[in-house]
């Protein structure tokens, strides 16, 4: 087999390898993506449970005082129907500083239980606005993640394809190429790459000038020095 009919197939299998490089880099992308889908729809998620728990603790806090409310209303009225009927000074004053004592607590309840609710409310609105927040990043991360899903199954159904091809290919080199194509890919990432400004598109390393040029005008099975990769040009088709 020439050389040149050999450069072509290298150059065909750094295409292939290309392809199969840049669709498992976005297999990689699509599981970090979905990992941080999730990890952010599970933020979302404990946020709005946070709100939820917040505003029925303001809930439970309301009806607390409003209980304490009516027994101090209940005993408040108690005290004051007793007032009527006591004619004992000492006795009286007893009771008017009961009741002086509890419609101070009385007071004070009242305020509490409309901070309570005027809070209550305030987390009930947060917590709708953050449960909206949470459902709406659900159903776009539900959308995201089956895209993703579909797309990672076509290209791994591609890199099926790519290495089949790639196995024809690399079985139609002589054996020398063969071999060293077979353990570069044992080794490395890509066996063949292209050259980009004199350099190998594999270790960045420039390569002597003349074999550059021998390289873009596809003369000749050119490896580089460096990572012993063999090095072609792009395609000209």
């Amino acid at each position: 087999m020439d050389s040149k009919t050999v450069v072509n197939i290298l150059v065909e299998i750094a295409e292939l390898e290309d392809l199969q490089a840049q669709a498992q880099h976005t297999i990689l992308e699509n599981a970090s993506r979905d990992t941080k889908l999730r990890e952010l729809q599970a933020e979302y998620a404990a946020d709005a449970e946070r709100a939820d728990a917040e505003t029925q603790k303001k809930g439970r806090d309301f009806r607390t005082r409003d209980r304490e409310i009516r027994e101090v209303e209940a005993r408040l009225e108690d005290r004051r129907d007793l007032l009527v009927g006591v004619s004992d000074r000492k006795q009286h004053k007893a009771l008017t500083d009961e009741i002086r004592s509890l419609e101070i607590r009385l007071d004070r309840l009242e305020t509490e239980a409309i901070a309570c609710l005027e809070e209550e409310d305030s987390r009930a609105e947060e917590a709708d606005q953050v449960g909206r927040e949470s459902r709406e990043h659900g159903r776009e991360a539900k959308a995201s993640l089956q895209t993703m899903a579909a797309d990672s199954v076509e290209l791994e159904a591609r890199i099926k394809n790519i290495s089949l091809d790639m196995e024809r290919l690399i079985g139609m080199l002589p054996p020398v190429e063969k071999r060293h194509v077979e353990r570069l890919r044992q080794k490395l990432d890509q066996a063949v790459v292209f050259q980009h400004n004199g350099a190998c598109c594999g270790c960045f390393n420039q390569l002597p000038v003349q074999e550059a040029i021998n390289v873009e005008r596809g003369r000749g099975i050119v490896r580089c020095p460096s990572c012993m990769r063999f090095i072609v040009h792009k395609s000209w088709r």
